[in-house]
């Protein structure tokens, strides 16, 4: 993203409490791309994500066409003391929109304070007025509606966290008292001869995006562009938070997952699997490898992503231990704006949605080709 952002939002903003030092902020636009104070505030701060990393605004920018129009915390001596990472989206069907952020999970508002958070979500509030129907905010920080009445909490699904104990391979044989299915499908993977490495070629990264296409397809959801794996892979690829692990068996990649890796969390992104292969107990390999990888490389915690309570995922992401987390979104609809629809970063898409125990879509969308999935991906994602 070569062009600067240049634009200086709600000069007047201030509160003697938001930058900490006693020093007054003003919020200000930041290309987070070439100005390096940016990721310096991401790395210190406690509550960053791997999503709050300034490479994120030209991967989206460059996979979807959208605008990047992140809002920073300055104070007079030219630190930042805040941000939030902001999206313009232009749909067909939904008009103008601002996320924070669309696509990955949760990077909402960073500060020293609440009063910080504050300025920045009604900097943003201000922003909607001036240019969209809505603005949404998705977080993993509560009562920000608090700090600001004018949002609006909208229900989401949790997330699912696993935090990792000290000695991963002891929880492991925990598990043969307390998730029997859990423990004897890792044996059957490891006995059956399915291996998980790293991905580091650009042909791994092909040929998991294609099992995630079919995953896609399976679940009646609309895939997200490989140009996005692709940029994330260029942009944050190792050493950085990007992390491609692979599965294979009689030599083909059988299973697959995007994570990105940062301060102490691995977070999966998406995951893909050969729906022929599960047999092998692809995915119990895969997800076995990435915690032996997390506790190896000195996490925490891995966050195994979304799933609706109850649901089968969300019982086999449980069965590992991961325990739900909520996240929370919050729309903020200037006055006489419309309702704002569905937008879950990693939810199933409305548009899919049948009626009735099976709609249409549901029955006939397994059957289609992946380049008709693809291509349907590619224009809703973009102009929806």
């Amino acid at each position: 993203m070569s062009r600067r952002l240049r634009y200086d939002v709600g000069p007047d903003q201030r509160h003697p409490a938001a930058g900490g030092r006693g020093l007054v902020p003003r919020v200000v636009g930041v290309d987070p791309q070439s100005d390096p104070r940016w990721d310096e505030l991401v790395r210190r701060h406690p509550r960053a994500g791997a999503y709050h990393l300034g490479a994120w605004a030209p991967i989206l920018a460059g996979s979807y066409g959208y605008e990047p129009a992140y809002l920073a915390l300055e104070t007079s001596d030219g630190r930042l003391t805040g941000a939030l990472p902001l999206m313009k989206t232009r749909g067909l069907l939904t008009g103008r929109r601002l996320r924070s952020l669309p696509v990955v999970p949760p990077a909402g508002p960073l500060a020293e304070s609440d009063e910080g958070i504050a300025l920045l979500v009604e900097s943003a509030c201000r922003l909607t007025d001036d240019w969209g129907k809505v603005w949404t905010l998705h977080s993993r920080e509560a009562a920000h509606d608090g700090l600001c009445m004018k949002l609006r909490p909208v229900p989401k699904h949790p997330t699912w966290v696993l935090e990792l104990p000290g000695d991963v391979e002891e929880m492991r044989r925990g598990w043969k008292r307390t998730a029997n299915n859990l423990f004897r499908g890792i044996r059957r993977a490891e006995r059956d001869g399915v291996t998980v490495r790293e991905g580091t070629a650009q042909d791994d990264l092909k040929a998991f995006y294609a099992l995630y296409a079919r995953t896609m397809r399976r679940r009646t959801t609309l895939p997200r562009p490989y140009r996005q794996l692709a940029l994330d892979r260029e942009l944050l690829g190792p050493p950085g938070a990007f992390r491609l692990f692979v599965a294979e068996h009689g030599g083909e990649i059988v299973a697959g997952g995007v994570f990105h890796s940062f301060r102490g969390t691995l977070d999966l992104l998406y995951n893909g699997s050969d729906e022929r292969r599960l047999d092998v107990r692809p995915n119990h390999a895969l997800y076995w490898h990435a915690i032996e990888w997390a506790a190896t490389h000195g996490h925490s915690e891995i966050d195994f992503g979304h799933a609706r309570p109850g649901s089968s995922l969300a019982r086999f992401k449980a069965q590992w231990g991961a325990v739900e987390v909520p996240e929370y979104r919050y729309d903020y609809l200037p006055v006489g704006a419309a309702t704002s629809s569905g937008d879950e970063p990693r939810g199933r898409p409305e548009i899919l949605q049948g009626r009735g125990r099976k709609g249409i879509v549901e029955r006939v969308w397994p059957r289609l080709p992946l380049a008709v999935t693809r291509l349907a991906g590619r224009i809703a994602y973009r102009y929806v």
